[in-house]
């Protein structure tokens, strides 16, 4: 029995050591596994990424007009089988006028909600491309970020044109906003009399 447990030690205290060798050796080992590099992803140029841009748009768009349909016609079964009582008012208003306006209301919801709807069906259609437009338009709104001009320069007479680069539909297009910028900043920095750096 004494030898069974001096065996048990010396075995937990070997199997310890070389549990814990690895960690305090300074030695390397190189692996002979091959590793295989993977190809990089295609990069999509300035006129594909607005191409694509303008069609998860038209996804947008086009999914918010299923999802207003469903939010009004959901709004109008649900409200039309409620019990109404033409003759007593709720909350001071008709009960025909305010359950007709709570079933547009939930149209107006479907409808602002039907461009996530939309986007997110884009997603699921095109997983490759929507990666590679997520991407891309990471790098766009970098560049939208450093060539807006100051809003603080703005005012009734000299409006900020197009903040978050919206309305850029193409390369020409862009090359537009940047002259609205740089001509917004130019007003802007006259009517304070200093120029900017």
């Amino acid at each position: 029995m004494n030898r069974s447990l001096l065996v048990a030690k010396a075995f937990a205290q070997t199997s310890r050591s070389s549990l814990l060798r690895p960690l305090l050796s300074t030695r390397t080992v190189h692996s002979t596994r091959t590793v295989l590099k993977e190809s990089p992803e295609p990069e999509l140029d300035w006129e594909e990424f607005f191409q694509l841009r303008k069609q998860r748009r038209l996804w947008e768009r086009v999914g918010a007009l299923p999802c207003a349909m469903l939010g009004l016609s959901g709004g109008a079964a649900i409200f039309a089988s409620l019990p109404v009582d033409p003759q007593q008012m709720f909350m001071g208003l008709d009960p025909m006028l305010l359950f007709g306006g709570s079933s547009l209301f939930c149209g107006a919801l479907g409808f602002a909600i039907g461009p996530s709807v939309g986007r997110k069906c884009y997603r699921i259609m095109s997983t490759q491309t929507a990666k590679m437009l997520d991407h891309k338009e990471a790098e766009f709104f970098k560049h939208i970020k450093a060539n807006r001009s100051d809003p603080s320069l703005s005012s009734a007479s000299n409006p900020l044109p197009d903040f978050y680069g919206e309305k850029i539909s193409s390369l020409h297009s862009y090359r537009k906003w940047l002259r609205k910028q740089r001509e917004h900043e130019r007003k802007g920095t006259f009517n304070l009399g200093s120029k900017r750096k």
